[in-house]
């Protein structure tokens, strides 16, 4: 699948992470990168410009498009001199490797070393694991991002310690560094764990080990934020696409068109957005997206509930095996760059983990084990669905939890039938043996 993958379009954010890296190694910064294709005077066919926009490119001004962590990773190789496209793939997938063995550490951890390997094993053959490496997304960094926070979570859990908890709050501000929506991650796993994770202890304890959790996270990133707040004309903090983001899913084609829960580019076309520099320009895009969604407000519930569907696939996903459709997400999802095989692998094996998951949860709740660090994943990624839009590679942090649950299910199922196969075993013997064993 990764040499098919060989052949990827350079187009898209794989696009700005490859040229923001390669810039970076140059001593430029970070800059956001245009093809010079789009500036130059030339004429061109903007249709065919995916498969060559990323051939040459030239720096468009300083910019926070996205976290700085996934491109200074990237860099560190332009650095050294690999600097293509291929090597910075390859180097995506080291991150994907790395995760494997991540999922294995967490299900060692949640309940025992068989559910760690089971853990590593899915993770290892689940398609929407490895199928974001190849495409240079910080998704592949993300996942392992989130396995990490998994570990130092329970971990924390297991043993409420400053010590731990400081290394919980190391996860964070990091996490943070790699995409900018890890920081909503932070209420919604310390808290419960402030809450039930330390029983006896006196409430100043509590706030405390709060307070030292969000400091380090917050030491980690200030550096980002700093600069941000300094660079740009509107207050910045990690990125500037938010407002770009939202209009990019609010206009009539994707609250009553084909494209329903998903984005399209006619959200932006024809837009004029002023002179200034990105916050300016964001800011624009974001006063354009409330404007369209507060007078289209009684359709909202409706592209709600669509980009909740989509991002987990039970609205118009599309199929594994047949045709796929104008409209289906996992045609979407080809268009962006995902291989359709790949895609197909991905959509079938959902299909097949979530009742896994669902059913992990449940064991997990039933037996007093915390599911706060899990269930904290898809909860975000459905907040950020609902905010934005139902991309599956919104949803990539959540397929830590799919793959630890599921894991949980599996080692249940394979106890279960090895006692029922011992049972068996038992009655088949001999009477006598079988009361001597007795």
């Amino acid at each position: 699948m990764y040499f098919y993958k060989w052949d990827q379009r350079l187009w898209g954010d794989a696009f700005t992470y490859h040229w923001t890296a390669n810039g970076i190694a140059d001593g430029l910064g970070f800059q956001s990168w245009l093809p010079k294709v789009f500036t130059s005077n030339s004429p061109h066919d903007l249709s065919s410009s995916p498969y060559t926009w990323g051939l040459t490119a030239k720096p468009n001004g300083v910019a926070a498009e996205n976290p700085p962590l996934f491109p200074l990773y990237l860099s560190a190789f332009s650095f050294v001199g690999l600097r293509s496209f291929h090597a910075h793939m390859v180097a995506s997938t080291l991150l994907g490797t790395a995760s494997v063995f991540a999922m294995g550490l967490v299900g060692r951890r949640l309940v025992s070393a068989r559910v760690g390997l089971i853990a590593a094993l899915i993770a290892a053959v689940y398609a929407n694991f490895w199928a974001y490496d190849p495409l240079v997304l910080s998704e592949s960094m993300g996942i392992l991002a989130g396995a990490v926070m998994v570990l130092m979570a329970y971990r924390a859990w297991d043993k409420p310690s400053l010590v731990n908890v400081v290394w919980l709050g190391v996860t964070f501000g990091v996490a943070g560094l790699i995409r900018s929506e890890f920081a909503l991650l932070f209420p919604l796993v310390v808290v419960p764990f402030v809450i039930r994770a330390m029983p006896g202890r006196a409430i100043k304890d509590r706030i405390g080990y709060l307070f030292a959790c969000g400091a380090v996270a917050l030491i980690i990133v200030s550096p980002w934020v700093i600069r941000n707040l300094a660079t740009f004309d509107r207050p910045t903090f990690i990125s500037h696409d938010a407002g770009l983001s939202l209009q990019s899913s609010s206009c009539d084609e994707t609250y009553y068109g084909k494209s329903l829960g998903w984005w399209s580019m006619d959200c932006v076309a024809g837009a004029r957005p002023p002179e200034g520099d990105f916050s300016v320009r964001d800011a624009y895009w974001q006063q354009r997206a409330v404007k369209y969604i507060e007078n289209n407000l009684d359709r909202l519930p409706v592209v709600a509930l669509a980009r909740i569907g989509r991002m987990w696939e039970v609205f118009r996903p599309g199929t594994p095996w047949g045709e796929i459709k104008s409209g289906d997400t996992i045609a979407y999802a080809v268009v962006e760059g995902r291989n359709e095989k790949a895609a197909r692998l991905a959509l079938a094996q959902i299909w097949i983990l979530m009742p896994l998951s669902i059913a992990g949860f449940v064991l997990l709740w039933r037996r007093k084990r915390a599911v706060a660090p899990l269930l904290a994943l898809p909860v975000l990624v459905t907040f950020i669905a609902v905010y934005s839009f139902g991309n599956m590679r919104y949803r990539s942090v959540a397929e830590v939890a799919l793959a630890a649950t599921a894991a949980v299910t599996v080692d249940a199922l394979l106890s279960y039938f090895g006692r029922k196969r011992s049972s068996a075993e038992l009655d088949s013997e001999d009477p006598k043996q079988a009361d001597s064993l007795a």
